[in-house]
């Protein structure tokens, strides 16, 4: 018992810790994102025994993940809002999703639920089109600059996550960090004081 309350959950996992042997993030340790990129890739790959059957991206973006994290689906259809920075199959948004109940195995939402307005109804929306069976695979930060502006609207710590989620009708299976406290520190002294880095050789350095 902790602080008069049962645990009945358990901790989110680190992402480095049961990383596979040859695991190798996309993004150059040279580059300010790199240390966010490590954590998030971490632990997509770690999801990988969840990818399977028909996978729907919501707000796909770029589809930066169809082709390695997601590739275990047999098929993919992603959705977002139509723009230079996107390239879906079906434009619609996260909180009104055009498909029947019960339409897809998979259900995948990378970086989004920040810049969604009304996250609850977007999260109902992914229970809704996801088979009795299946998995929703979502990340979302909790320390990230304003971004996507005007869009930028929530940042989600772990029992505020937790508490959506479950409140939407999912039951979750695994949980991670972002990282722990070191990785924190590094990618905040990125965005507050790159002026004063010798970029060259700090970056590398601090990642």
């Amino acid at each position: 018992m902790i602080g008069g309350r049962h645990r009945v959950h358990p901790e989110a996992e680190h992402p480095c810790r049961n990383l596979p042997p040859g695991f190798r993030c996309s993004v150059p340790r040279s580059d300010p994102q790199f240390l966010n990129a490590y954590m998030l890739q971490a632990t997509l790959v770690q999801c990988g025994p969840y990818v399977r059957g028909s996978l729907l991206d919501v707000g796909c973006g770029l589809r930066p993940y169809e082709k390695s994290y997601f590739a275990g689906a047999s098929s993919y259809l992603g959705c977002d809002y139509l723009s230079d920075r996107s390239r879906p199959d079906v434009v619609a948004p996260a909180d009104n999703l055009p498909f029947a109940a019960e339409s897809f195995d998979t259900v995948v939402s990378t970086e989004v639920l920040e810049h969604v307005p009304d996250p609850p109804k977007a999260l109902r929306e992914m229970h809704r089109v996801l088979r009795p069976s299946g998995h929703l695979i979502l990340s979302t930060p909790m320390f990230w600059p304003r971004h996507e502006v005007p869009y930028d609207f929530y940042r989600y710590p772990y029992d505020g996550l937790r508490f959506l989620v479950e409140g939407a009708g999912f039951r979750i299976v695994r949980m991670f960090t972002r990282g722990g406290s070191y990785a924190f520190l590094g990618q905040a002294i990125h965005h507050t004081v790159p002026h004063l880095l010798p970029t060259r050789f700090a970056i590398p350095v601090i990642n």
